[in-house]
């Protein structure tokens, strides 16, 4: 069985000798440098009746610390333009209750998002559903509570079974490790709590001990790839090792152990992958360049309906041009793709430590 990785045998090419995608155009979607709020950080993305919305949250300090709050934008012509900010929940002020990250996703015609409500870092709470407005995008809906206190880094998913399914995780709380996991919703009615898979015990003694295991999926019929970032390095080291794969076959009720991701790079940071329109995987993901080191964000492509990845690309690498010439690190990616194009949302940190939320747009014939 193949393993959805890297082609075995096939030499994965040093940085040098990656290209950027034909036709990449790359845009500055929120400018942390024109923001109150300083801390900005895990976009989220989606297509819906024709707009893209874009969200992040945002923390009056650092990450999670003094008010963090959700907030977004739309743009109605391809990311050329960007309305207003808009307020999803949260507000300045509050340091009792935080909320981050954010997942967009449309359920029927209408736009939702999973956020992850905490008391402060790794106190996690619960795994909400909101729901947009029908007139002003400010103060979404809290529809019901999903889950108990799971972090979700990308987008739930529909299966041909009627359900979605959502990669979560869970921080380290007390003496229980931090552990990646699945959430499947009850059919169509999502504000029905969604029940947890594990991918492993993370209690056993033999389990895979993962600090941040942020968790990305694709799903192809009954067949379920979970990508989970590994961060078990420490300060100083030159890699963190590894990344770590799982696999289903039976719409993620049971899971693989876990595989290495030995021939592929995968630095220590958020993962993000999906299916082209055309049958295409992607996995956008940092190049590994060290322990925290964030300066290379790159993207490999599998040939149509395989499952390994034979080609990579060069995403944001230290200066963008058409970003006025900001250089920085770029990490923590999501995508969707809208009438041909992919769009690809990423947080840009500069030297200064100003982040903003920067988008990639790629034309999919052009790759």
């Amino acid at each position: 069985m193949k393993l959805p990785v890297w082609k075995e045998g096939l030499a994965y090419p040093q940085p040098s000798e990656m290209s950027y995608p034909g036709g990449m155009t790359r845009i500055l979607a929120h400018d942390g440098r024109r923001d109150l709020l300083p801390f900005l950080h895990d976009c989220t993305i989606t297509s819906h009746e024709g707009r893209l919305y874009l969200g992040w949250y945002n923390s009056t300090d650092a990450e999670i610390c003094g008010s963090s709050l959700i907030r977004g934008r739309y743009s109605e012509d391809g990311g050329e333009s960007w309305s207003e900010v808009f307020n999803v929940v949260g507000e300045i002020g509050s340091a009792e209750e935080h909320f981050v990250p954010a997942s967009f996703f449309v359920h029927e015609g209408k736009l939702y998002s999973l956020i992850t409500e905490m008391g402060g870092k790794n106190l996690s709470i619960s795994l909400d559903l909101f729901q947009a407005p029908e007139t002003s995008l400010d103060e979404w809906e809290r529809v019901s509570v999903l889950s108990g206190g799971f972090l979700s880094n990308s987008s739930p998913i529909p299966m041909d079974t009627g359900d979605y399914i959502a990669g979560v995780w869970m921080p380290l709380k007390g003496d229980t490790p931090a552990f990646p996991a699945v959430l499947i919703s009850q059919g169509a009615d999502i504000a029905k709590p969604w029940r947890c898979s594990f991918l492993y015990d993370p209690l056993a003694p033999d389990a895979v001990k993962i600090r941040c295991p942020e968790i990305t999926l694709i799903v192809q019929g009954s067949a379920v790839t979970a990508y989970v970032r590994n961060d078990e390095g420490k300060h100083g080291d030159l890699t963190c090792g590894p990344s770590f794969v799982f696999t289903s076959e039976d719409y993620g009720e049971s899971w693989s152990k876990p595989a290495r991701m030995t021939a592929m790079p995968v630095g220590n940071s958020k993962m993000f992958a999906g299916i082209l329109s055309d049958g295409r995987r992607y996995l956008i993901y940092n190049n590994d360049q060290g322990y925290f080191k964030r300066g290379l964000l790159c993207m490999a492509l599998s040939e149509p309906g395989e499952v390994e990845y034979t080609k990579v690309y060069k995403l944001f690498e230290d200066k963008a041009a058409e970003l006025d010439n900001r250089v920085g690190v770029w990490f923590y990616p999501c995508a969707c793709e809208q009438e041909g194009i992919l769009y690809i949302a990423c947080t840009l940190q500069e030297p200064d430590g100003v982040r903003s939320a920067v988008i990639a747009r790629i034309p999919v014939d052009t790759i």
